[in-house]
């Protein structure tokens, strides 16, 4: 028998040290990949039930960024969005930073560039490139961004500036990052199409104004902060006079543009924190914050005169169509939104039986509010 069949080495089994040192480094890059399998799996899992138990875009972009930035070990990280009308991107969420990141310009920077190409980018690259002076990229050695996408369209960029233990940026990082961004996207779409379905259920759909429904839940909203406050507000209805021979002799499609018009002039003629709704038909309800009697009669009749003194142009020409206001005002008039939507809804009978084209206001008195 050769000497060399059935002899042990000294260093056990048979092996020789490269054989020993191979299947060591077989055996950590195995415990490596599962430790990647199983953070990815948590950062999935975390990331799953945040953006199941939000609609709140601000939540999801949260925990989009901290999750992945926790998964990568980055220790710096910023969501930059897109610049409505421009190609530029500015932070919006940030973690390990407590300054302000200055935006960015089209394919300025790291973040700039995934933009611009629609593209992952790591820094450093063979392509070349390098962060921007607004990036908060100093005393790093790796950099790592990612476009993401609301539906067909940029959305805006996930960037990450630097690695613990100063590892660079490689595909597996992307690959992994890429399916955990992917859940984020389908999230925000999610978002945007819940704050449309919301839109639709609480707007009118011919003109655009809150319906009856948000109009309600706003009144009880300023009816809490009043009385918790002890500040005025009030309550209009409005109703156009002469409508109906619009619709009835002129057509539907000339009634609808009426009401377009009326919508805007009431629109027009308020404030940003006014609520110009329109519960059904020919009618219209503003709620006026902090504004007591006196300020709601000022805005009544300005409102009256916007709607009636100048005419409504449609296809078969000018026609002139006026509004008649009921004015009712909290506390004096209704402690309840039942109770100041009926004064309102007495005083605008008095005024459509007074002659029409006039304001009037609930039984009782009052003063104050902030309409000039």
């Amino acid at each position: 028998m050769p000497a060399s069949i059935g002899h042990r080495s000294e260093y056990g089994g048979g092996r020789c040290p490269s054989t020993i040192a191979l299947v060591d480094d077989l055996a950590s890059r195995v415990r490596e990949l599962e430790a990647m399998r199983d953070a990815f799996l948590d950062a999935l899992g975390r990331l799953g039930d945040a953006m199941a138990s939000s609609h709140d875009r601000a939540v999801l972009i949260a925990s989009l960024l901290r999750t992945t930035a926790c998964y990568l070990e980055a220790p710096t990280a910023v969501f930059y969005v897109s610049v409505a009308g421009s190609e530029r991107l500015r932070a919006y969420d940030k973690v390990g930073i407590d300054v302000d990141v200055p935006d960015l310009g089209p394919g300025e920077g790291i973040a700039g560039a995934a933009a611009q190409s629609h593209q992952v980018v790591v820094w450093p690259s063979d392509l070349g490139g390098q962060p921007a002076p607004g990036e908060p990229a100093g005393g790093v050695t790796t950099a790592l961004a990612v476009p993401v996408r609301s539906g067909s369209n940029p959305f805006g960029v996930l960037a990450y500036y630097g690695r613990g233990k100063a590892r660079p940026y490689d595909g597996d990082d992307v690959a992994m990052l890429s399916a955990l961004i992917r859940q984020g996207e389908i999230a925000i779409d999610s978002s945007f199409l819940y704050d449309e379905a919301t839109r639709l259920s609480l707007t009118d759909g011919l003109t655009g104004l809150w319906n009856r429904r948000h109009l309600a839940l706003r009144i009880e909203a300023e009816l809490s902060r009043a009385v918790r406050f002890g500040e005025p507000f009030s309550v209009l209805y409005c109703d156009l006079d002469g409508f109906k021979p619009v619709n009835d002799t002129i057509g539907h499609q000339a009634g609808d543009t009426v009401l377009i018009e009326t919508a805007r002039r009431l629109t027009d003629a308020t404030r940003e924190v006014d609520i110009v709704a329109r519960p059904g038909g020919d009618e219209f309800t503003l709620l006026l914050p902090k504004t007591g009697l006196a300020g709601a009669l000022r805005l009544a009749d300005k409102i009256r005169t916007a709607v009636g003194d100048r005419p409504f142009d449609l296809d078969t020409g000018p026609i002139w169509v006026t509004l008649s206001v009921g004015v009712a005002a909290y506390p004096e008039h209704g402690s309840s939104g039942k109770e100041l939507l009926a004064a309102a809804d007495s005083a605008l009978y008095r005024a459509k039986a007074g002659g029409r084209d006039r304001v009037e206001h609930a039984q009782g008195d009052g003063s104050g509010g902030e309409h000039g």
